[in-house]
């Protein structure tokens, strides 16, 4: 048995298992890295550490691992295509090759 924290919601959370061991509930904030920039990077290339950040990545991660399809949903300009391209552009092993087909707000049927 292994209650969530008093504070917060279960979106604040994520179930840290080791490899041995007892698991905990480990808020998303631990996660967060310093990071250094590349000043000759674009303003829009670069991509700051974020709690969404770090769920959307954690997420993929272990959608990838599981060769399981997802879809990331939520509002139009909160960072779902800049995160998930980060992924699939810097991140991959080379055996994936990513094909982007883009969708906004304004597409129909």
């Amino acid at each position: 048995d292994l209650p969530l924290p008093d504070s917060g919601t279960i979106y604040d959370f994520m179930f840290d298992k080791p490899s041995s061991g007892r698991g905990r509930w480990a808020n998303w904030t631990e996660s967060l890295k310093t990071i250094s920039f590349d000043r000759s990077k674009k303003l829009s290339e670069i991509i700051v550490p974020t709690v969404d950040t770090v769920r959307y990545t954690y997420l993929m991660d272990l959608y990838v691992k599981s060769a399981t399809a997802c879809l990331f949903v939520g509002p139009t300009g909160t960072g779902k295509s800049v995160y998930i391209k980060d992924k699939l552009m810097n991140q991959l092993e080379p055996q994936y090759v990513p094909f982007f087909i883009n969708f906004s707000a304004q597409t129909s049927a």
